[in-house]
């Protein structure tokens, strides 16, 4: 019977493994033997490291949290929380908000799945959604929002919604239609120089959709 050690490399392949198969299938239709296989582990070592799927869910979900949190859209914007009131100011923390996008959602030393496990997840409610959502995706909702008002007051809050997804979608969809995308482009993994033009487009739209001089 194999011995389970409680080491921080089979927790980590396991967690690796859920990520993986719940960005592909929905967490819904992930087995504990998918993810032991996927793992190359005894799925009674699933229990062992987390007391079971759900639990070891959890952890999925909470290691894409933790890595938004350190990373967030608040933290982004902060250092032009002072300058919002001038078009520069306002122009720079659209950008910071976008360059963030990128920048976590493209981080080659991060897992491919952190993004598409949350387009999983969103898909139906469940305790897990709620966490995420309360944790992570309403936060991050409420400072685009919040800066998208003092740069435009008048903006009601569908069309801030409208918005921030104009800014995000794009970020998104090319970290979920990857391998579709790479092809396309020709691409092993998408160039620094592709991410900037993405900042750049995204940047100006909405830099015209809220009647800003682009200051770039």
């Amino acid at each position: 019977m194999k011995q389970y050690a409680s080491s921080e490399q089979t927790r980590e392949s396991l967690l690796n493994a859920a990520g993986e198969l719940a960005a592909e299938m929905g967490f819904a239709n992930v087995s504990t033997r998918a993810i032991a296989s996927r793992a190359k582990e005894n799925i009674g070592s699933i229990h062992y490291h987390f007391g079971g799927k759900e639990q070891l869910f959890e952890t999925v979900i909470e290691r894409v949290i933790e890595r938004g949190k350190s990373n967030s859209i608040e933290q982004a914007v902060a250092p032009y929380r002072n300058e919002l009131n001038t078009p520069e100011g306002q122009s720079a923390a659209l950008r910071a908000i976008v360059r963030r996008e990128i920048s976590i959602l493209f981080d080659p030393g991060q897992p491919e799945w952190h993004c598409r496990a949350i387009y999983q997840l969103m898909q139906y409610k469940c305790p897990l959604q709620e966490k995420l959502q309360n944790e992570l995706l309403d936060p991050m909702v409420e400072t685009i929002s919040d800066v998208l008002k003092h740069i435009s007051p008048w903006l009601t809050r569908e069309e801030t919604m409208l918005i921030s997804f104009l800014m995000t979608s794009p970020i998104v969809s090319h970290a979920d239609y990857m391998p579709f995308c790479l092809e396309q482009l020709d691409m092993e993994r998408y160039s620094d120089d592709y991410l900037q033009t993405m900042e750049n487009f995204i940047v100006r739209q909405t830099e015209l959709l809220l009647g800003l001089k682009s200051t770039s």
